[in-house]
């Protein structure tokens, strides 16, 4: 599937998109997700609240993740009539999209209402894994802890959760681990749950050791490492981050608005290697060999992007904040 979607996005960029919405909801149904993970996911693709009453409660999910109050009738019926909207077993399913609706609303309210059928299918499991339900901080304590039990987790003890890009398998190098696929507004990726002295090879991101009952931090700093992950197939501790990553979580809100970030976004790829090794070099001339750049040529060009940056990437106040602005430009891109 993701061959064909790679060959017809030149040909046909509507017929890609409709392939991508379909293995999207493909992927999330092999995974064994439920019901709200399958609403998160519709809510990302489509950018709207994303709805489903399933003949007992009214479920509604943002675009980011997060569960919003039930604003439907009590049979579940949309307060708008003109959202998308399908029929599933014992309810309906909505997008709610305020205003033009987009080119693939139909297709992803279409792909929703079959994910959700055929999850209710499956009878006990359709409120999804229970690795899915212990990772997600819109679900109540009572629920987190249910799965625990399930996976034979003490809600007292420390656990770490990795966050793997969908397409990352572990393989066999964690045998006793359990996994699932979570949609996120980053997109689909892969939970796993670590043991006390498990590895994992990249790329991927290591949340802090939490309780049990707290493992939707552990899983939130795992994503926000995943997705500061350097262009190569590197693993990020959370923990290693130290106080860098309560300033990358408290900045990353503004992140795009900040001037330091934004006149690193205004620098190519290159400029910003030659950058990244002025900051970690000890000297320019040592910048220069690892760069196999002549020394006089890199010291022009130290000047010219220390003046676009305002500041010396090589000074101790400048390193830090190069590094702290290179992390945020990592969060606005991987956004």
């Amino acid at each position: 599937m993701q061959e064909l979607v790679g060959r017809l996005t030149a040909l046909d960029p509507e017929a890609s998109e409709t392939l991508k919405v379909v293995a999207y909801f493909d992927v999330l149904v092999a995974g064994g997700v439920g019901l709200q993970a399958l609403l998160r996911g519709a809510a990302v693709l489509s950018g709207a609240v994303a709805g489903a009453f399933d003949g007992r409660r009214t479920y509604r999910i943002g675009p980011d993740g997060g569960r919003l109050a039930d604003r439907t009738t009590s049979d579940g019926t949309a307060a708008q009539q003109q959202w998308p909207t399908r029929t599933i077993n014992n309810g309906r399913v909505w997008l709610e999209r305020e205003g033009t609706p987009h080119a693939n609303d139909e297709m992803v309210i279409e792909r929703l209402a079959l994910a959700v059928d055929l999850v209710g299918a499956r009878g006990p499991g359709r409120h999804g894994s229970a690795l899915e339900i212990a990772v997600d901080a819109a679900r109540d304590v009572a629920e987190r802890r249910i799965a625990l039990s399930r996976l034979r987790l003490d809600p007292a003890r420390e656990t770490r959760i990795a966050a793997l890009p969908l397409s990352h398998d572990p393989g066999t190098a964690l045998p006793t681990a359990a996994s699932t696929v979570v949609a996120t507004p980053y997109g689909l990726v892969r939970a796993v749950i670590l043991g006390r002295d498990a590895t994992i090879s990249g790329p991927a991101g290591v949340g802090v050791a939490r309780r049990g009952d707290q493992l939707p931090e552990s899983f939130r700093t795992a994503l926000l490492a995943l997705r500061l992950l350097p262009a190569n197939d590197a693993v990020v501790d959370a923990a290693e981050l130290g106080v860098v990553l309560a300033a990358v979580s408290a900045l990353e809100p503004v992140a795009a608005l900040e001037p330091d970030v934004a006149a690193l976004a205004r620098l190519d790829a290159r400029a910003r290697a030659v950058l990244d090794e002025l900051a970690a070099a000890e000297s320019v001339r040592a910048a220069a060999t690892a760069l196999g750049m002549h020394h006089s040529t890199l010291q022009a060009r130290h000047d010219t992007l220390t003046s676009e940056l305002g500041y010396d990437p090589r000074t101790l106040d400048g390193r830090a904040r190069y590094r702290l602005a290179r992390l945020l430009l990592r969060l606005v891109e991987n956004h």
